[in-house]
């Protein structure tokens, strides 16, 4: 579990990812330009079959299993106990979007958009993202519209994170999910933002270690705290990155909503305020900053909703922190809101190669 620099992707440069973009939206909306609404928005509703067909297959490890070389719809079906005809179906549709490719006799290959689906990649993002209950709470969430209260509730009264604490499988799935995804983010924050000036960082909620992991090994003179629930951190994953890092990292147990260990003059919170309402998040940051010196400093990692009409992973997350976990994504105006009545400043936002910002803010 612990960083690994060679396993992180590489990013070019910012300027070149959002120049690259721009491009991408402006043929985007050049070639809807030429194609009827109707037709729009039918290729919208078959994202719905599309994202049916990545769960299945991702459940049963298929792009794993391409990654000797490729092999028949017939073999693909043995090793998976499933059915070769309804299977073909399933993969044809998904070759057809670039996510595998079709040989002669029925045989397929992974391609780079099937690769993410290996072990060690998004496999676990995509169960936890596309599980049969998240089909069945995005099926119902006009309960959220109606009520303004997560959709999650009809299914589970208490909270999402209490759900998942209370099933060893669902936490262990969550906590994979999440290190997935940090895979992705960290080399793009890494990229953004020098750790160096910090003696001790506290990462609030950081999960199994993977983040602070990369932050000092990347930073030999910095040492740091994971700070997350005792289910979290009491794990054997937790275990290697200790082992990893040699007495640079310590574990501390507790939820941020009764404290938050002290000392540290750099606090990361890495896709947590999302995942809570604005009296929670306020509470969260009220702690740190009774935990932190004068001259420390807060890095509010998250996706900023843009401007109105632009394409925006924040709006889009938005929906399943909505009906999924009853928090929110908050744009920049948002997020000062927060900071300022917690106590902090604003001292600036730092865009990312990754739908991620460094919001930094500082005592008052």
């Amino acid at each position: 579990m612990h960083f690994n620099q060679k396993s992180l992707p590489e990013y070019p440069p910012l300027f070149i990812v959002k120049f690259f973009n721009l491009l991408r939206r402006k043929m985007k909306k050049m070639s809807r330009r030429f194609t009827h609404p109707g037709v729009v928005m039918l290729e919208h509703m078959q994202n719905l079959w599309l994202l049916g067909s990545i769960s299945v297959v991702n459940e049963l490890g298929i792009a794993d299993i391409l990654k000797k070389g490729p092999q028949s719809v017939s073999a693909l079906a043995g090793q998976t106990g499933t059915l070769a005809d309804p299977l073909y179906r399933v993969m044809r549709l998904l070759a057809s979007e670039g996510i595998f490719r079709e040989l002669n006799d029925r045989k397929f290959e992974n391609t780079r958009y099937s690769e993410p689906m290996m072990e060690g990649e998004l496999k676990h993002f995509i169960r936890h993202t596309l599980n049969p209950l998240q089909f069945r709470i995005f099926g119902e969430m006009m309960h959220s519209v109606k009520t303004g209260r997560r959709t999650s509730e009809l299914f589970f009264e208490e909270g999402a994170f209490e759900h998942m604490g209370e099933s060893q499988e669902l936490g262990e799935l969550y906590n994979r999910a999440m290190t997935n995804t940090s895979r992705m983010q960290v080399a793009a924050i890494l990229s953004a933002f020098d750790f160096r000036r910090y003696s001790k960082i506290v990462d609030v909620g950081g999960g199994q270690g993977f983040f602070l992991s990369a932050i000092l090994s990347g930073y030999p003179n910095v040492t740091g705290v994971l700070f997350d629930l005792e289910r979290v951190v009491n794990n054997p994953a937790v275990t290697s990155v200790l082992e990893a890092i040699k007495g640079r990292l310590s574990i501390v147990p507790g939820s941020f909503f009764d404290f938050v260990p002290p000392g540290g003059d750099l606090y990361t919170l890495k896709n947590i305020l999302h995942g809570w309402d604005d009296r929670e998040c306020i509470e969260i940051l009220t702690n740190i900053k009774k935990a932190m010196s004068q001259n420390g400093k807060i890095m509010i990692i998250e996706s900023v909703v843009g401007k109105p009409d632009k394409p925006s992973w924040g709006a889009m997350t938005d929906i399943f922190m909505m009906a999924g976990l009853g928090g929110r994504e908050r744009t920049e105006a948002e997020f000062s809101s927060l900071i300022v009545t917690a106590g902090f400043k604003l001292e600036r936002i730092i865009e990312t190669v990754s739908p991620l910002s460094l919001i930094i803010a500082v005592p008052v």
